[in-house]
């Protein structure tokens, strides 16, 4: 075997247990340090292998995905342990009656002025750039001979 085969194995097998590895903690300094290699290696074959930067970003997505259904499991624990701030934090963030609220008040207004000179000719040129221009005039329409 070359020293480049040798090296290529290597890096493949530390692709796959970094891969798996992102699927369980989505972080990738934690991954890369359970697979001994640097952030900036795995930055290096991120770039290099758009395969790979795709397969990363499953896994991250796959591993967000298995975290996110872990501390959902470990809400409902202290719901059903009667814990108050669990109770409140699941009601808020999953029942509109509950949701935090933004109220806004105040009034508006609209003031019916005339347009200036400078408006005038603005809406004047986008009508003519939008062929527009004989818009809300009566045209003559020529009849075809049929």
């Amino acid at each position: 075997m070359s020293g480049n085969t040798i090296i290529e194995t290597r890096q493949s097998k530390q692709k796959q247990s970094l891969l798996e590895k992102l699927k369980r903690t989505p972080t990738i300094e934690l991954a890369c340090n359970h697979v001994g290699i640097s952030r900036m290696t795995y930055y290096r074959w991120i770039k290099a292998s758009k395969k790979f930067a795709k397969e990363a970003e499953e896994a991250i997505f796959e591993g967000r995905l298995f975290i996110s259904d872990v501390a959902e499991s470990q809400i409902f624990s202290l719901i059903r342990d009667k814990k108050v701030e669990a109770i409140k934090f699941w009601l808020n963030h999953n029942n509109p009656r509950y949701a935090n609220k933004l109220e806004l008040s105040g009034t508006v207004s609209t003031k019916d002025e005339p347009l200036t000179t400078e408006q005038k000719a603005l809406i004047r040129q986008a009508l003519k750039l939008s062929s527009l221009k004989n818009y809300g005039k009566k045209t003559k329409q020529k009849r075809s001979a049929v």
